[in-house]
């Protein structure tokens, strides 16, 4: 029962970055981010917020949640990043990396839910939060 709820704090991270948002943007998303994180491709970008503790960015890909976390332990190790113990439960998995005073989340669930009228992911998606912050 415990690995049921296991996912409710992503999924509320990945509701209140969609709410605020109003789903910005609904176009592709280039291959990087503007502070240089890297963005999967494909993807698409569905939420974004800037707050004083750092920026939150959704998106969502048709790619397995494997294929992300994959590119991301890759991508992110390439650029100097340094990566702690994973969190994971079933394909859901929530990565950390350090670099200098930079801190970047990434967590990765495929999330099949409507709530009211809020359809939290197209059927089959892969939705991938990325939070960054600097010190």
């Amino acid at each position: 029962m415990k690995t049921k709820y296991a996912i409710l704090p992503l999924l509320a991270v990945i509701i209140l970055a969609t709410c605020i948002s109003g789903c910005t943007t609904t176009s592709p998303t280039s291959g990087q981010g503007a502070s240089g994180v890297p963005v999967y491709q494909p993807s698409l970008k569905t939420a974004s917020v800037h707050t004083s503790e750092g920026n939150v960015t959704t998106y969502q890909t048709t790619s397995s949640s494997t294929q992300v976390a994959d590119f991301y332990k890759k991508e992110m190790a390439n650029r100097g990043y340094q990566t702690s113990t994973p969190y994971k439960t079933g394909s859901d998995v929530v990565l950390s990396f350090v670099k200098g005073t930079s801190t970047v989340h990434i967590a990765i669930a495929t999330i099949q839910a409507q709530i009211g009228p809020l359809n939290l992911s197209q059927s089959g998606a892969t939705t991938f939060v990325i939070t960054e912050r600097s010190t």
